[in-house]
């Protein structure tokens, strides 16, 4: 991996983390990124996330909802 795409994965790591702390009340859950991994075109990115204390499935279904696009 080139250090171009590390940099972006860990800014987009750091950003989408400070998004889900400040906009979404997750209920007695800590939910943080563990990691991100863009494509070589930067056109996409997958995101793993940590849930911890809370219930994981109401965390996922909520993010994948207002995320927007393919449902999968």
């Amino acid at each position: 991996m080139s250090l171009r795409l590390t940099r972006v994965n860990e800014l987009l790591k750091r950003e989408i983390g400070t998004v889900i702390q400040r906009d979404y009340e997750w209920h007695g859950a800590l939910v943080t990124v563990s990691g991100v991994e863009v494509t070589q075109d930067l056109k996409e990115a997958k995101v793993w996330i940590s849930v911890m204390a809370g219930n994981p499935v109401a965390v996922i279904d909520k993010s994948r909802h207002d995320r927007g696009g393919d449902p999968t």
